[in-house]
């Protein structure tokens, strides 16, 4: 697959992204980690740089939040035409010829689904925040690592 070459709004953007989610030498990271917001217009390539951005950070998991049960599926599309690779899994009731990815909205099953890859992309609409299942899971996934680095099994 040829790689897309970046406009230069697009480089800025994803140069931006990084600057804030690159922690410095040394420095603190929250318990909650390192967040950041990109907002660009309607048609200026938002997907590629997210996709490209995750891909400068080495990112291994990576929630893609977006407005619409519509858009959840645009972005998986993109987000594949971009270059990511790996697991794609939904948060949202879509189900079949809806999506061509699976989807759930229970936090077990999302955490057995995520559980065993470092690499995975989670799709969820703005909606899903406020319902818990993406925190519950995030939380299950962070306390399982947790107990395996401490154990000495993990990485």
């Amino acid at each position: 697959m040829t790689k897309v070459v970046l406009r230069a709004h697009q480089r800025e953007a994803v140069d931006a992204v990084r600057r804030a989610l690159e922690p410095a030498v040394g420095s603190w990271v929250s318990a909650r980690g390192l967040r950041t917001q990109m907002v660009l217009a309607t048609g200026s390539g938002k997907s590629l740089v997210s996709v490209r951005s995750a891909e400068e950070l080495r990112a291994g998991r990576v929630l893609v939040l977006v407005p619409s049960l519509d858009l959840l599926a645009q972005t998986e599309v993109a987000w594949r035409e971009g270059g990511r690779r790996g697991p794609m899994i939904g948060v949202s009731s879509l189900r079949g010829d809806e999506v061509a990815f699976p989807n759930t909205t229970e936090v077990e099953e999302l955490v057995d689904w995520v559980r065993p890859f470092d690499r995975v992309t989670v799709f969820a609409t703005y909606a899903s925040l406020g319902l818990g299942t993406l925190e519950r899971a995030h939380n299950d996934v962070v306390s399982d690592r947790r107990m395996i680095n401490r154990r000495g099994e993990g990485r």
